[in-house]
């Protein structure tokens, strides 16, 4: 493997990691933030004006940022009865075609969201900025978007290219049920 390689996959690395933990983050904010509202409204009866805003804002951060991972990992759903059912050289350009399509898909939505920035910059969250006494822009919660979809982009690129250098019969296969590392798993019948 070359050294511009090399470093390109650990900078991917890096911003996989970073990803996860912003949505990791805002996780536990977002769920931080719903408990105290329900204590707030149901035990002290004085709901707050922001959390809702800022719970809606935590959850578009953490799927945003989330997606490019999963992208990265393989971990979203798909459909793989045609490239399981292939072999060789069909099965890699069937691969190429759909990870080049999944480029392609994120890229434009990527740029397609990116023009709703404007609109965002425009508006207010009105909620936190009542409580916090400053104009919060919607772009706050807007700018994850493109910012995630063009980082899926990138990550299905990586996929796209992997395939491409990756010989055929060397391809690795999905299988349906995958067992976690450190257990056996029962599938149809053997133990994995």
């Amino acid at each position: 493997m070359s050294g511009a390689r090399t470093a390109a996959q650990r900078l991917l690395g890096g911003v996989e990691r970073a990803l996860v933990a912003i949505a990791a983050a805002a996780l536990v904010a977002m769920s931080l933030v719903l408990v105290f509202q329900v204590a707030m409204r149901y035990v002290v009866q004085s709901p707050t004006v922001w959390s809702e805003e800022f719970a809606t804002l935590a959850f578009v951060w953490c799927v945003m940022t989330a997606i490019p991972a999963a992208v990265r990992r393989s971990e979203h759903i798909t459909v793989d009865l045609l490239p399981d059912a292939l072999h060789g050289r069909a099965r890699k350009t069937v691969l190429l075609v759909a990870h080049g399509l999944t480029t392609v898909t994120f890229g434009l939505f990527a740029v397609f969201s990116a023009a709703l920035l404007p609109s965002g910059a425009r508006q207010l969250m009105t909620g936190l900025s009542i409580a916090t006494g400053a104009e919060v822009p919607l772009l706050l919660m807007y700018v994850v978007v493109p910012v995630g979809l063009g980082l899926a982009a990138v990550f299905a690129a990586e996929k796209l290219l992997t395939t491409a250098r990756t010989p055929a019969e060397e391809l690795p296969r999905r299988s349906l049920v995958e067992p976690v590392a450190g257990t056996e798993t029962a599938v149809a019948g053997e133990v994995r």
